[in-house]
């Protein structure tokens, strides 16, 4: 009977183990995955540096240039990574449309070039 106690206590606590690693995992996971804006924050960006401000979420980003035509902001932005950084990156971009693209990649340097629109 006592080894019967022991084998249960033992299961038991193994599984506490995977369930409390599990719990680890995901809330380090909410941590790292931060999000550079949300629904409620959109608004309208009067001046460059207040886009800027808001793009500065992204990694090995470079603005190349910024026009302001009518109200909107059309901004051309590099970011470089090899593929999965950039799709991390892509992932954390504002809400912005994207209007053009074009996908570098080089023996030493993977790059994406974006134009936005910020309305």
């Amino acid at each position: 009977m006592n080894k019967k106690y022991k084998h249960v206590a033992i299961t038991v606590m193994i599984a506490l183990s995977f369930v409390q690693i599990f719990c680890i995992n995901k809330l380090e996971e909410e941590k790292k995955s931060k999000q550079c804006m949300t629904p409620e924050n959109i608004k309208t960006h009067a001046t460059l540096a207040e886009i800027t401000e808001e793009l500065n979420c992204l990694k090995g980003k470079e603005i190349l240039s910024a026009n302001k035509v009518n109200e909107d902001w059309h901004v051309k932005v590099k970011i470089k990574g090899d593929k999965e950084e950039l799709l991390k990156e892509l992932s954390k971009l504002p809400e912005c449309e994207i209007i053009d693209f074009n996908i570098n990649k080089n023996k030493d340097e993977n790059s994406i070039v974006l134009e936005l629109i910020d309305k």
